[in-house]
C-alpha cells in the first residue's frame, strides 16, 4: 500500500509538471496569435523592389547586403550631390570599422506609403529617408572625442515619390566594442501593420520579463524568510532572464538620460552572470554531491570577471563574458557528473529530482532553440524563446525547493512527535515506578508489622494461638510481595501475564483484608472489623480486590484514630455485590472531593496513587467506586463488582 501511495503521488507531480508545460505552451500561443505573418525579402546590392509586394498583406524581413561605405558619413545630399567614393565590396565587413554609412534605395509603386521597425545600429544611429532625417540615436562621429552612444527601437515612415524610389541613408558610430556595424534586423510593411508587429512584441516583452521580476520579488521574500540559498538563486535567475531582453532592458525600462557605457556595462555583466546562476542553483539543489572547493574557484573567476567589466575599456568586455562562459563549461560537466553519481548511489530520482531535471531540459531546449532561430525569428527581441524557457525553469525549480522544505518540515514534525511520544512515555514508566512502589509498599507494610507484633511476644515470651497467625500472614504477604516481583520482571521482559478473573468468596475476601490491615491499623490505635459479609460469590481477581480494600483500609487509618474501621459486603444494583469501607475520621475536605480519584492528586501529600489505583482496578471488574458519605463523623467509600453467575 505504501508503494503504491508513493507511485500515485509521483504521478500527480509529473501530472503538474505536464502541466506547467501545457499552461506556458498555451501563453505563447496566445500571445503569438496577434503576430503578422513574416516574409523574406533580399537586398541585392544595395536594391530592394517592392513593385510587386503587397505590404499590407504581411510583414518583411530585410536581409542581404546594403551599399557600404567605411569610416565616412554621408548624408542624402552628399549622394545627390555626387560627394562620396564608391561602395565597398562584399568582402568587407563593417565590423572592420568604427564608424560608417548604409545606404538601400528601395523601387516601389509611387506614392506608396510604408513604415519599417528594429533596432537602431550599434552603437550610435543616424537615419535619413528621402533627405530628410527621421530618427537619431546618439551622436555618430568619426573621433572617439565626439561618438555619444546610445540604442533605441526605431520606427521609419517610408514615402515613394514620383519615381517611386525610397532612400534610406543609415550613419552608424560604434567606439564601445569590437562588433559593430552592421544593419540589425529591420522590417517593412504598412505602418498598421508594423504597429500591431511592434504592440505584439511590447506586449511578450512587458509580460515576460514582468512577470519575471514579480517572481523574483516572491523568490526572494521565500529567501528571506526561509533563508534557502536556492531561493536567492532562483531571484537572481529571473532577473538576469528578464533584464536579458534588450527590448524591455533598452526602451522600456532605462530612463533615456542614462549614461550608455553604464547600460552597455550592466548589459554584459548580467549576460556573463547567466550561466553562474543557474550553475550555482543546481549546486545549492545538490550540495552535498560535489566538494565546495570548486565552487569557490568559479565563483571567485565570475567575481573577478564583474570586477574588470566595471573597469576594462568597452571594446575588452564581450572577450571577458566569453572567457566566463567557456570557465562554465568544465564546471558544469564536474556538477552533472557529481549529480548523476548521487542518483546512481541512491538508487533512483526523486520527484524533487524530476523536477529539477525537467526544469533544465525546458531552459536547455529554449536556449538551443534560440540559438538556431535568432536572426530569424519575427521577435525584435529574439529573446522570447529563452523568456519562456527561464519562466518554466524557475516554475519546476521552485516547485522542486518548496516540496524539499515540505519533505524537511514533514521529518522534522514526525521527530518532535517521536520526541513528544518518548516524552509521554517516559513519564508513564515513572507513573508505572510509582505504582509498583505503592503497590509492593502495601505487602512489606504488613510484614513488618507482623514481624514487629512477634517479635514483641517472643521477647516478652507471650507467645499465643496468635502467634502462628501472625506467621502466617507474614507468610502469605511475603508468597503475594514474591509474586508482585515476578508479575513486574514478566513485565520488563515482554511476557506480561494476562489478568485472570475467577470465583471470589466475598467472606475469605474481607476476612483475608482485616487480618493483613490489622497491624497497618495499630500505630493509630484503630481496629479493623467486618459487619457483615454476603454468601455472593464476586467474579474478579483476589489479588486486585483485595489490594483495592487495602488501599482504602490504609487512607481511612491515616484519617482515624481510636476508633474502627469498618468493612462490609452486601447485595448492590442487580448483578453487582457492594462493598463498602467505613471510619470514623476527620472526612474529606470539600474542595478535594471532586478529584480524589484523579491521578497523582493528594490533599494530604501523598503520592496519591492509593485511589487511582482502586477506580482503574474497579472499572476493570465492571464495577464503580464513590464517596458514598463524608463528613467531620467519617467517610464510607464503596464500590461495586459483578457477581460471578452474571459470568
Amino acid at each position: 500500500m505504501k508503494q503504491t501511495g508513493k507511485r500515485m503521488q509521483k504521478l500527480r507531480w509529473l501530472l503538474l509538471v505536464v502541466l506547467v508545460v501545457l499552461v506556458l505552451q498555451l501563453l505563447q500561443g496566445l500571445f503569438t496569435l496577434r503576430s503578422v505573418p513574416v516574409q523574406l525579402l533580399r537586398v541585392e546590392d544595395g536594391w530592394l523592389d517592392l513593385q510587386n509586394q503587397d505590404a499590407a498583406a504581411g510583414l518583411f524581413q530585410l536581409e542581404g547586403s546594403w551599399d557600404f561605405y567605411p569610416e565616412a558619413l554621408y548624408t542624402s545630399e552628399d549622394f545627390a550631390a555626387g560627394r562620396t567614393g564608391q561602395p565597398a565590396g562584399e568582402e568587407v565587413s563593417p565590423s572592420d570599422y568604427a564608424y560608417g554609412t548604409h545606404r538601400l534605395r528601395i523601387r516601389a509603386t509611387p506614392g506608396a506609403y510604408y513604415a519599417l521597425c528594429g533596432f537602431s545600429v550599434d552603437y550610435a544611429t543616424r537615419v535619413f529617408v528621402n533627405g530628410s532625417e527621421v530618427a537619431a540615436f546618439g551622436n555618430p562621429a568619426g573621433t572617439l572625442e565626439d561618438f555619444v552612444p546610445r540604442v533605441g527601437y526605431m520606427t521609419l515612415p517610408a514615402c515613394a515619390g514620383e519615381d517611386g524610389i525610397i532612400e534610406l541613408v543609415v550613419q552608424y558610430g560604434n567606439y564601445v566594442h569590437k562588433d559593430g556595424g552592421h544593419i540589425p534586423v529591420l522590417y517593412l510593411s504598412s505602418p498598421q501593420n508594423i504597429e500591431d508587429f511592434k504592440a505584439g512584441n511590447d506586449l511578450i516583452s512587458l509580460t515576460l520579463s514582468g512577470g519575471l521580476l514579480l517572481l523574483a520579488l516572491y523568490f526572494l521574500m521565500n529567501a528571506a524568510m526561509r533563508c534557502r540559498a536556492a531561493y536567492l538563486c532562483l531571484t537572481l535567475c529571473c532577473v538576469l532572464m528578464a533584464l536579458r531582453d534588450q527590448n524591455f532592458y533598452i526602451v522600456h525600462l532605462l530612463p533615456e538620460d542614462t549614461s550608455w557605457y553604464f547600460a552597455y556595462r550592466l548589459f554584459i555583466c548580467m549576460v556573463m552572470l547567466m550561466p553562474v546562476s543557474i550553475l550555482l542553483l543546481l549546486k545549492c539543489m545538490y550540495a552535498k554531491a560535489t566538494a565546495h572547493w570548486p565552487l569557490t574557484v568559479y565563483l571567485a573567476a565570475a567575481g573577478a570577471a564583474a570586477v574588470l567589466i566595471g573597469t576594462l575599456p568597452t571594446r575588452q568586455l564581450v572577450s571577458v563574458s566569453t572567457a566566463v562562459y567557456y570557465l562554465s563549461i568544465p564546471y558544469l560537466v564536474y556538477l552533472v557528473f557529481g549529480t548523476v553519481r548521487g542518483f546512481v548511489r541512491r538508487g533512483g530520482l526523486e520527484t524533487a529530482d524530476a523536477l529539477v531535471l525537467s526544469g533544465f531540459a525546458v531552459l536547455v531546449a529554449s536556449l538551443l532553440h534560440e540559438a538556431l532561430l535568432t536572426g530569424r525569428s519575427s521577435d525584435v527581441s529574439h529573446y522570447g524563446t529563452a523568456a519562456w524557457g527561464m519562466l518554466g525553469f524557475v516554475f519546476l525549480n521552485g516547485a522542486a525547493v518548496s516540496l524539499r522544505i515540505q519533505q524537511r518540515e514533514t521529518a522534522l514534525i514526525e521527530s518532535r512527535s517521536r520526541g513528544e511520544m518518548l516524552e509521554r512515555m517516559n513519564r508513564m514508566n515513572l507513573e508505572f515506578l510509582h505504582r509498583i512502589a505503592h503497590e509492593l509498599k502495601t505487602p512489606l507494610t504488613v510484614i513488618s508489622g507482623y514481624a514487629q507484633l512477634t517479635g514483641i511476644q517472643l521477647a516478652a515470651d507471650r507467645v499465643d494461638r496468635e502467634t502462628p497467625e501472625n506467621l502466617k500472614t507474614i507468610q502469605q504477604e511475603a508468597r503475594r510481595l514474591g509474586d508482585m516481583v515476578t508479575r513486574l520482571m514478566e513485565y520488563s521482559y515482554g511476557h506480561t501475564s494476562e489478568l485472570r478473573f475467577e470465583r471470589v468468596d466475598t467472606a475469605d475476601l474481607l476476612d483475608r483484608v482485616r487480618a493483613i490491615s490489622a497491624p497497618i491499623c495499630v500505630k493509630n490505635q484503630n481496629t479493623v472489623r467486618v459487619s457483615s459479609a454476603c454468601s455472593e460469590k464476586a467474579h474478579g481477581s483476589f489479588e486486585m480486590l483485595l489490594q483495592v480494600f487495602l488501599n482504602l483500609v490504609i487512607n481511612a487509618n491515616r484519617h482515624t484514630k481510636n476508633d474502627t474501621i469498618t468493612l462490609s459486603a452486601g447485595a448492590g444494583e442487580d448483578g453487582f455485590i457492594l462493598f463498602q469501607v467505613a471510619d470514623t475520621g476527620s472526612g474529606i475536605a470539600p474542595a478535594d472531593l471532586p478529584r480524589i480519584f484523579e491521578q497523582g492528586y493528594s490533599g494530604s501529600g501523598s503520592t496519591g496513587l492509593g485511589l487511582t489505583i482502586c477506580r482503574e482496578a474497579v472499572e476493570a471488574h465492571g464495577g464503580r467506586i464513590w464517596v458514598e458519605r463524608t463528613g467531620p463523623k467519617g467517610t464510607t467509600i464503596a464500590f461495586t463488582v459483578k457477581k460471578e453467575e452474571k459470568q
